[in-house]
């Protein structure tokens, strides 16, 4: 059951990174992440303006954990303890086998690989705790860094759906990206 997932250990240590429960002392981190326009560029939010707001986005990864609807990891560097990011799953289909990859990671991490690291963990996880059979992942077409962090991760382009969301006040185009347990590299 993919369900079965959210009453295991959560914790995934990686060589450079703690991936672990985002709690609320993690607001302040949050707000840095999610108020930096660069990283909110491909994003489906609004840079958040207020602490307030990251407080609440905190809520809804705690609150989506609890309801068994979201997981998502804060990405926490080892050096310094910082919470530098989240990935996790959410769009949970039990009948189909499969969920939707979210991720986002501190302007000033970026380039170096830790989302390739932290990615490379969680997909492992998900496919060996639970019978999940496919990955998803939704990525704007100019948004080229992440569409080659999914290709080194092994994701396949499917291909894209036209103007198939409405972000930032316009339809937009979308990337699909897929990972299967088949493909055998995660």
């Amino acid at each position: 059951m993919l369900k079965d997932v959210f009453e295991k250990n959560i914790m995934i240590t990686t060589d450079r990174l703690v991936l672990r429960p985002i709690v609320r002392a993690d607001a302040q981190d949050i707000f840095e992440i999610f108020s930096d326009r660069q990283v909110m560029k491909y994003y489906d939010l609004m840079p958040f303006e207020t602490l307030e707001r990251a407080k609440e986005q905190v809520e809804s990864f705690i609150k989506g954990f609890e309801q068994k609807t979201m997981l998502r990891w804060g990405i926490e560097h080892k050096d310094d303890g910082k919470l530098i990011g989240t990935c996790g799953f959410f769009a949970f289909n039990e009948d189909a086998l499969k969920a939707e990859l979210g991720y986002e990671l501190n302007s000033s991490y970026q380039g170096k690989g830790y989302m390739t690291e932290a990615l490379q963990a969680a997909v492992a996880y998900i496919f060996r705790e639970c019978n999940i059979n496919r990955i998803e992942a939704f990525v704007e077409p100019p948004n080229i860094a992440s569409q080659k962090t999914l290709e080194k991760l092994g994701f396949s382009k499917e291909g894209t759906l036209r103007s198939y969301e409405r972000c930032r006040g316009e339809l937009i185009d979308i990337c699909i990206f897929s990972c299967l347990r088949s493909d055998g590299r995660s």
